[in-house]
C-alpha cells in the first residue's frame, strides 16, 4: 500500500525589506522619485482647488515601477486603458443611455465592456494592466450613480488627472536618476547564448532545455522593457541602446535552437558540429558584452544532415554588436 507524501511544512517568509535595502542607493532613489512626483501633483491639486483631479496623485504611485522601461510600460497601459474606458462610457452615456430605462438595459450596456476588460486582464502580462484600468475607469465613470448620468465633468476630470499624473511621473523618473535596464540586457542576452551553447554541447540525453526556455522568456521580457524606455531622449543614460540589434539577436537564438535540435536528431555518431557551434556561440556572447564587431566565422557542417546548411547560415547571420551594427531592428 503506497504512502501519501505529507505536505511540506511552513517555509520561511520573505523579509519585508530586501537584504540590501539600507545599502543599495537604488531603493532610496526610487522612493525619492515617487515621493517627488506625488508631492508635485499634490501641490498642483491643492493649489488649483480642483477636487475632481484626485487621480493625479494615484497615477504617480501606480505607474512607479522598478526600472525606467517598466514605468513607461505601466504609463502607456494606464493612459490607453483610461482613454478607451472613458470613450466607451462617453458613447454609452450620449447615445445609448437616453433610450434605456431598465436594469436589463443597464446590464446590456455594462457587461460587454466589463467582459472586454476581463478578457484583456486575463491575457499577456504585458497588457493585463490595461484591462484592469478599463474595468475600473468604466465602472467609476458609468456605474457610480443610482440614476442616469448627465454630468460629464467627473469623467473629464478623472481622465485629465490620469494624464497629468503619468506625465509628471514620467518626467521625474526620466530626468532624476534614470534607472535604465539596458546594461542588464547585454548581460542577459550573453547569458542566453551561453545557455544555448551549453545545450548544444550537452549529450543528446542530457540537454538542459528547461533553463534555456526560462532564459528565452526572461530575455524577451527584458527586451520589451528596454524598448519601452525613451531611448531617443538626450536624458537617457544609454543612448546607444537604440542601435542594439536586440530583437534580431533573440530571434536568431531561437532559430539556432530550433535548427540545432533538428541537426541533433539527424546527426551521425561522433559528429563534432554542435560542439564547434557551441564554441562559436560562447565567443559571440563575449562580443555582445563588449559591443565588439564579430569577425566572419563559417561553420563547416555535415552537408548530408538536412539541417546542416541552415544551421551554418544561421550562425553566419548572427547580428553585429559593434559600434555601427549591421543588423537593424525589425519595424514590424
Amino acid at each position: 500500500m503506497s504512502r501519501l507524501a505529507l505536505p511540506q511544512g511552513e517555509v520561511e517568509k520573505a523579509p519585508l525589506l530586501a537584504p540590501d535595502a539600507w545599502r543599495n542607493p537604488a531603493y532610496l532613489h526610487f522612493a525619492l522619485k515617487t515621493l517627488l512626483a506625488t508631492l508635485i501633483c499634490y501641490v498642483f491639486y491643492t493649489a488649483a482647488d480642483w477636487q475632481g483631479l484626485h487621480t493625479i496623485m494615484l497615477s504617480c504611485v501606480i505607474v512607479a515601477q522598478p526600472g525606467l522601461g517598466a514605468t513607461m510600460q505601466k504609463t502607456w497601459l494606464r493612459i490607453g486603458g483610461a482613454l478607451l474606458a472613458s470613450l466607451l462610457a462617453l458613447l454609452l452615456i450620449a447615445f445609448v443611455q437616453p433610450w434605456t430605462d431598465s436594469l436589463t438595459d443597464l446590464l446590456a450596456m455594462s457587461l460587454p465592456v466589463l467582459a472586454l476588460a476581463a478578457w484583456i486582464a486575463a491575457g499577456s502580462e504585458r497588457i493585463a494592466y490595461a484591462g484592469i484600468q478599463i474595468g475600473f475607469t468604466f465602472a467609476l465613470a458609468f456605474l457610480s450613480w443610482f440614476a442616469p448620468l448627465t454630468n460629464l465633468t467627473e469623467l473629464r476630470d478623472r481622465v485629465l488627472g490620469i494624464l497629468l499624473g503619468v506625465l509628471v511621473s514620467s518626467i521625474v523618473h526620466l530626468y532624476l536618476w534614470p534607472d535604465s535596464e539596458a546594461p542588464q540586457l547585454k548581460t542577459r542576452l550573453a547569458a542566453l547564448y551561453r545557455r544555448l551553447a551549453d545545450c548544444l554541447a550537452a549529450p543528446k540525453e542530457a540537454v538542459p532545455l528547461a533553463p534555456l526556455l526560462v532564459a528565452f522568456t526572461d530575455s524577451e521580457a527584458l527586451i520589451h522593457r528596454v524598448r519601452a524606455e525613451p531611448l531617443g531622449t538626450y536624458a537617457h543614460p544609454w543612448p546607444q541602446a537604440k542601435d542594439w540589434p536586440m530583437r534580431a539577436t533573440l530571434a536568431q537564438a531561437e532559430e539556432i535552437a530550433r535548427l540545432s535540435e533538428g541537426y541533433r536528431l539527424n546527426a551521425a555518431p561522433g559528429d563534432p558540429t554542435l560542439a564547434r557551434c557551441a564554441e562559436q556561440l560562447r565567443r559571440y556572447a563575449e562580443r555582445i558584452e563588449q559591443e565588439a564587431t564579430a569577425p566572419g566565422e563559417q561553420l563547416t557542417a555535415d552537408l548530408t544532415n538536412p539541417f546542416g546548411p541552415a544551421l551554418a547560415a544561421a550562425l553566419a547571420a548572427l547580428p553585429d554588436w559593434g559600434p555601427t551594427p549591421i543588423a537593424t531592428e525589425p519595424t514590424g
